[in-house]
């Protein structure tokens, strides 16, 4: 036990960098959107299964219904927001480009549908594969949909970014009022108030994005946005009001 710490205490780890923070934080946040798509895409897959079936729901009809009702929540945005309209415009543009990049250009989708259709002169291989994608071209149509919402609901999460900067930065404000407060009033610090504040910052951005990426049904961006960055603002604002009162 002695001699491991001794080898701690001869070797330290090493700090990471600003760079390399940078990159963590970038391979975190590819991770947390790679799971969220992934999360979408299994949910779909099993509501198609056991729950979608006897709602009326056939095929891939869930998937795409979520999809146009997610586009008609982008376009009520563009319609009723004058400050931000081009931002929307613009977002609704790159989501368009990058939709039709992937599975329109790429031919994702006539391959899709070409494949249902098997040939006389294909080999043993390709009418296997046909067959696969035959019997599973529901599911494979559906992950389409999903994807594209994932996309347009990606979209709404960045235009929304100003939204939780607008409610931490009253939530600091506020917080740093009650804290000049309870400095010339002689008021008590408490410091695992502030700590524990300071440990859910991060996790009400981070369960936005995912419960709002992967909820399995269309739901108006303002009802999961609007009340965490609610809860962002006031997490902040605890965390202020709680921080020390000399530095």
């Amino acid at each position: 036990m002695a001699e491991s710490s001794v080898a701690r205490a001869e070797h330290p780890v090493a700090k990471k960098g600003f760079i390399g923070k940078t990159l963590d934080l970038i391979f975190k946040v590819i991770g947390l959107l790679l799971f969220s798509a992934l999360m979408s895409i299994i949910i779909e897959w099993i509501g198609m299964v056991f729950f979608y079936p006897e709602q009326g729901y056939t095929g891939y009809e869930h998937a795409e219904e979520m999809m146009r009702k997610e586009i008609s929540y982008l376009g009520s945005s563009l319609d009723g927001d004058s400050l931000n309209g081009e931002a929307v415009q613009a977002a609704s543009g790159k989501v368009t480009d990058v939709v039709n990049f992937l599975f329109i250009d790429s031919g994702i989708v006539d391959m899709l549908t070409s494949a249902k259709t098997p040939d006389a002169n294909d080999g043993k291989f390709v009418r296997l594969v046909k067959g696969l994608i035959a019997e599973y071209y529901n599911y494979f149509m559906a992950a389409i949909y999903i994807l594209i919402m994932f996309l347009i609901r990606l979209s709404i999460l960045v235009l929304s970014i100003p939204a939780f900067l607008l409610f931490g930065l009253v939530g600091v404000s506020d917080g740093l009022m009650q804290r000049d407060l309870r400095r010339w009033c002689g008021g008590n610090e408490s410091g695992y108030i502030y700590h524990w504040a300071k440990r859910f910052a991060m996790p009400v951005l981070i369960m936005a994005w995912v419960i709002y990426l992967a909820i399995p049904n269309s739901i108006h961006p303002n009802f999961i946005i609007t009340p965490f960055a609610v809860l962002f603002g006031l997490v902040l604002m605890v965390m202020t009001s709680k921080f020390k009162k000399y530095l």
